[in-house]
């Protein structure tokens, strides 16, 4: 068991599991455990309830040779890493197998085998535009305001809010809608921070945010991936 990959996932999965868009209701308290302790039993388990990242993570580790519960693996397709270079257009079918596998509905696995991508780059954010946010569970529209909800973005935090719960400003990168494709932007956001998770975050601190909450204090490398994989996976849309 890679634990510190375990913990890397449960920082994304968390917030949509425990939304209800993902996974099983048993999960957050096995996330949970894994970030705080780093006790992670049960995680890879829950991980592999999950419609969508199980699917890219076996996808990703078929094609690298890698565990799908590698830290390398689990890093590529949350924030980007080299292991996205090896990707061809035609491990797309890879990619179709396992969701297959995993049980997505037969009508959007007819309709996305159609749409062969130009680039295949197996992170997250393909998945959000390329298959269609909520469109695999139908836990939520297909619109701007859920792409950004679930694209893993970045930013820098502004200040820490007054409020009932934990809050921060973060400036973050969002994408907006043009005529052809999207693009990035710059856009200011509160969203919520849990101290207990994700610990010791500071004015100026860069962070990814998910589904409105600090998923992870990023460093340098992080920041770079991210930013790397997100603009080759728009261009290529």
């Amino acid at each position: 068991m890679d634990t510190k990959a375990l913990q890397l996932c449960a920082h994304f999965a968390l917030q949509p599991n425990q939304l209800g868009y993902c996974g099983r209701d048993c999960a957050p308290a096995k996330f949970q455990k894994c970030m705080i302790a780093g006790d992670c039993k049960g995680v890879e388990t829950e991980i592999k309830k999950f419609i969508v990242l199980n699917p890219y993570l076996q996808t990703i580790a078929e094609v690298t040779g890698l565990d799908p519960f590698s830290y390398q693996v689990i890093e590529a397709y949350w924030l980007g890493n080299d292991l996205l270079k090896k990707f061809k257009p035609k491990h797309y079918q890879i990619l179709l197998k396992y969701l297959a596998k995993q049980g997505v509905p037969d009508w959007l696995l007819k309709e996305i085998s159609k749409k062969q991508p130009k680039a295949f780059i197996p992170i997250h954010l393909f998945n959000i535009l390329h298959v269609g946010v909520g469109r695999t569970s139908g836990s939520v529209p297909f619109n701007l305001k859920s792409i950004n909800q679930c694209m893993i973005r970045w930013g820098v935090v502004s200040e820490k809010v007054k409020a009932k719960k934990l809050k921060l400003k973060v400036k973050t990168q969002s994408l907006r809608k043009t005529r052809n494709n999207y693009q990035l932007i710059s856009k200011a956001e509160i969203v919520d921070w849990n101290k207990k998770l994700v610990s010791d975050i500071h004015t100026g601190d860069q962070v990814a945010v998910h589904w409105g909450w600090v998923a992870k204090k990023l460093n340098k490398q992080e920041i770079e991936n991210l930013q790397l994989w997100t603009e080759k996976l728009v261009k290529s849309i």
